[in-house]
């Protein structure tokens, strides 16, 4: 965008500034960064002088500021208005409204001319001899941050007058700003997974008080569905939980591990008795595995460590792809929102705003993303359904295996039997409830594969 420019508003431009304005009146939204050009109905030459004026005699009670438009050199459609202030005097401006304000007209947003219009300011306020500048955005304004960020900005805390919340970003203007960019690095020399698993006993987890609740709730589905003639797989097996668990109960089971250590230690605790066959694989890779082989198909954890849709839906159809036609599926996630609310607000385990800034955490909406290196990969479940839109299915139930457990984890891992019994089926009342479900850390997605599949 090497051909953008900043220019002064001047009478030149009339006809492009009260077209510019009733773009805005069609939107039905207010602009910003120009000097109050929405409140000037019909009078464009007052503006004009009004914005002049203010560069070198500002009116009382204001200071000095300049006016800017921007357009594309050779043209005279305005893209965009940035104001910049010289100086900020105490009250309203120096707490919300900062030295740069600035807005694009409706039909060109998205396109980054934020993010270059400022960039072109930070010149002009420069030349007039500023260090640094404060821009402040509003909480919900997610195109005005990432231009602020891109060009440098730190945040600095939030501004609360009133009903009124600010985001305050400052931006140093000696040398240049590094411009933001959201983490995508990953590094293939690690397996992060293995290092992972190797350091944690996913045993113990699933044998806690707390975690008995999700491995309880995920064997009262799984024995809705078994027959006494059920041939069961599990996909991502880990130590081995479920699968000895069915063996004890008489079934053969196929267990699936992509993690050695597991394996190890799976391998370890299979008793003579128990029917399974253990084998190293990759749930994007079941070739090993013929069509229509299973009544049972578990996909319990590789799921937690997929990081994009693609991935997903692979192992999903792979599991499916060897499950009979009218077997069952079970699929495991992790959710987002306990994850962030729990182990970043709650614990600290990580840092919240900096996963804001990296990217990975959406500043509005807070949608998570992750990648190889932070090893589980945290959804909703508008993306578990944006997945199985792929997948011709029946959805038998949504269940949240933990629900509120992790929320009280102290709390459960202190309840006398009794107390633990009754807390135990008041989980099973509510974890297929919708307006619940959302709280659970960890979900199960249960489906049909089609009987004419």
């Amino acid at each position: 965008m090497s051909d953008l420019i900043l220019v002064r508003p001047s009478l030149e431009y009339l006809a492009e500034i009260q077209d510019y304005r009733d773009e805005f009146r069609i939107y039905d939204t207010h602009s910003h960064g120009d000097s109050g050009l929405y409140e000037w109905e019909g009078d464009i030459p007052t503006w004009v002088k009004f914005c002049r004026d203010m560069e070198t005699t500002p009116m009382p009670g204001y200071v000095a500021a300049d006016t800017f438009m921007l357009l594309r050199e050779g043209e005279s459609r305005i893209l965009g208005m940035i104001n910049l202030r010289h100086a900020l005097q105490e009250g309203y401006l120096a707490e919300h409204g900062g030295h740069i304000g600035y807005g694009v007209r409706p039909m060109e947003r998205r396109k980054g001319y934020a993010t270059a219009m400022l960039k072109l300011c930070l010149e002009e306020a420069r030349l007039i001899g500023l260090d640094k500048v404060l821009i402040c955005c509003d909480l919900d304004n997610v195109g005005s941050r990432g231009a602020i960020k891109a060009c440098g900005g730190e945040f600095e805390r939030l501004a609360i007058t009133g009903c009124e919340v600010d985001e305050r970003y400052w931006i140093n203007l000696n040398g240049e700003p590094e411009p933001f960019q959201k983490s995508t690095a990953v590094d293939g020399e690690v397996d992060h997974l293995a290092v992972f698993y190797g350091e944690r006993e996913e045993e113990e987890r699933l044998s806690s008080r707390h975690g008995l609740v999700e491995y309880l709730t995920t064997m009262r589905y799984v024995e809705k569905y078994l027959t006494p003639s059920a041939r069961v797989i599990e996909i991502g097996a880990g130590t081995g939980r479920y699968s000895r668990t069915l063996a004890d109960m008489g079934y053969t089971v196929e267990a699936v591990e992509l993690v050695a250590s597991n394996i190890e230690t799976f391998r370890s605790l299979v008793a003579p008795e128990q029917d399974i066959n253990i084998t190293q694989g990759n749930a994007l890779d079941l070739s090993s595995f013929n069509d229509n082989s299973f009544d049972i198909t578990l996909l319990l954890g590789p799921l937690y460590h997929l990081y994009t849709d693609e991935d997903k839906q692979r192992a999903i159809s792979e599991a499916l792809r060897v499950t009979k036609p009218g077997g069952v599926v079970f699929t495991a996630y992790c959710q987002s929102d306990p994850s962030i609310t729990i182990t970043g607000f709650g614990q600290n385990r990580f840092d919240v705003k900096d996963f804001v800034q990296q990217g990975l955490i959406h500043p509005v909406t807070f949608a998570a993303a992750s990648r190889p290196e932070l090893v589980f990969e945290v959804v909703r479940k508008v993306d578990v359904d944006r997945i199985m839109t792929a997948f011709d299915v029946e959805r038998l139930h949504y269940v949240g295996t933990d629900m509120f457990t992790l929320w009280i984890k102290d709390g459960v891992g202190e309840m006398d039997d009794e107390t633990y019994a009754l807390y135990l089926r008041y989980h099973f009342s509510i974890c297929e409830r919708s307006d619940m479900v959302g709280a659970s850390h960890h979900t199960l997605d249960i489906f049909r594969k089609s009987p004419e599949a």
